[in-house]
């Protein structure tokens, strides 16, 4: 009797417990700043580490194709230099001043390695914004996937509660029909089970809410303190089902894609500026120089006293200790490397988008079967009470019609946001 008493007064204390728990999640959330989808995508898309690094990477590839110019454009430098000797001869000192300047300009007019890095440079600068594009995709998608995770988190702790609160419900109705002596003790002991067994289900889905949210706040990197709310998106702002494509327009398409075709383009750019190594570079250089008498008489009659020179030379790289050759094997290699992984890719883009067209089919059709489940289910429930009252059906037939009709509402939550998941993520495989 003692257990008993025992066991009834956690059976009660416990939902007073999850009772002040809800009501002090409710003055969290009245305080919590509420996001809309779209107001998530746009901070992650400001904030996410990620793109931000994405971003970078263009400037240093911008940096890089800048720094490859350098070879092909003119250089212009200009000296001047002014000495001063103390000469003693037998013990007499003698002062000589020595001032001479010039300017130099030179200009490369061929020279294979330089044009062909310039060329590479280009390529270069192109896959890093083609990845910058792939990212944001990606920043994207993963914002929408937080959100939504974040909503079928809190829908399936509303059913958890409604579910408790139907147990705690159904719990008082077999106490007093017990009491009256119209309820076995059996269905006490089966009412209270069913409690606690809703209770659990409750704090795992209070669990899930906690750390969907905390994910949340983490891609979007938000003060880990803060207090959010989402909600569901307007019907037509509900994510679109892409599923008419072709294969190879699609793979085309992705930005991933096009950057690995423009690094890949890269190599062989490389590849060929290293074997220009072995070919000739025709160079121009012009000179003007002057010997003045001090720095002040530098810049004076210019027409006078000086002399000024022009010369083209050809080189011819006969031997250069085998660094061409190992550049050039270097490149290769890079080369080779660089096209197997790209073959990869595109198998791995192809299964990605095969893989989310099956998971777009998949998990519509869940929802429909859902759907039925649920409006199935709730009809039991609902014959199942109606019996039980008439005496026709036992607390256990009550109790397996409830649990039937909560986890049918709960898979029908995760079928909805797991669809529109689904959705998101084709769109991000397509490249759209």
């Amino acid at each position: 009797m003692g257990c008993n008493r025992h066991s009834g007064y956690r059976a009660r204390l416990a939902p007073a417990a999850l009772a002040l728990i809800a009501a002090l999640a409710m003055s969290l959330t009245a305080s919590a700043r509420v996001y809309t989808l779209d107001e998530c995508v746009e901070i992650a898309i400001q904030q996410n580490g990620s793109l931000g690094q994405a971003r970078e990477d263009i400037a240093e590839s911008g940096a890089g194709l800048m720094s490859s110019w350098s070879g092909a454009l003119p250089h212009l430098s200009a000296n001047a230099t002014h000495t001063k000797y103390l000469n003693v001869i037998e013990g007499i000192e003698e002062d000589t001043d020595f001032t001479s300047g010039s300017i130099r300009l030179s200009q490369t007019i061929f020279d294979g390695p330089t044009f062909a890095r310039i060329a590479g440079a280009y390529h270069t600068r192109d896959a890093a914004e083609h990845s910058f594009e792939w990212t944001y995709r990606d920043v994207v998608f993963g914002a929408k996937e937080q959100y939504y995770t974040l909503l079928k988190a809190e829908k399936l702790n509303v059913v958890a509660e409604e579910n408790l609160e139907f147990a705690n419900e159904q719990l008082r109705k077999t106490e007093s029909l017990f009491e009256l002596g119209s309820a076995s003790r059996s269905d006490l002991l089966k009412a209270r089970v069913q409690v606690q067994s809703a209770e659990l289900v409750l704090i795992t889905a209070q669990k899930g809410v906690g750390t969907s949210r905390a994910g949340l706040r983490l891609y979007l990197a938000l003060d880990p303190m803060a207090e959010i709310e989402v909600v569901d998106p307007p019907e037509d702002q509900r994510e679109e089902e892409v599923v008419e494509f072709t294969l190879e327009e699609a793979i085309a398409r992705r930005p991933d894609m096009m950057s690995w075709e423009e690094t890949v383009t890269a190599a062989k750019r490389s590849l060929l500026a290293s074997k220009a190594g072995w070919w000739p570079a025709l160079d121009l250089s012009l000179s003007y120089s002057r010997n003045p008498e001090s720095v002040g008489e530098f810049f004076d009659q210019l027409r006078n006293d000086y002399t000024r020179s022009a010369s083209v030379s050809l080189n011819f790289p006969f031997f250069s200790g085998l660094s061409t050759k190992a550049n050039t094997d270097r490149s290769k290699a890079t080369l080779r490397s660089l096209e197997l992984a790209y073959r990869d890719a595109r198998l791995q883009a192809a299964y990605e988008i095969e893989t989310a067209r099956l998971t777009i089919l998949e998990k519509r059709e869940s929802v429909e079967v859902a759907e039925e489940a649920a409006a199935s289910a709730e009809e039991d429930m609902r014959i199942s009470e109606e019996r039980f009252r008439l005496r026709a059906a036992s607390m256990l037939d009550v109790i397996d019609a409830r649990v039937a009709f909560s986890t049918a509402r709960a898979e029908l939550v995760r079928a909805v946001y797991d669809y529109e998941i689904a959705k998101a993520d084709m769109k991000r495989v397509l490249g759209l």
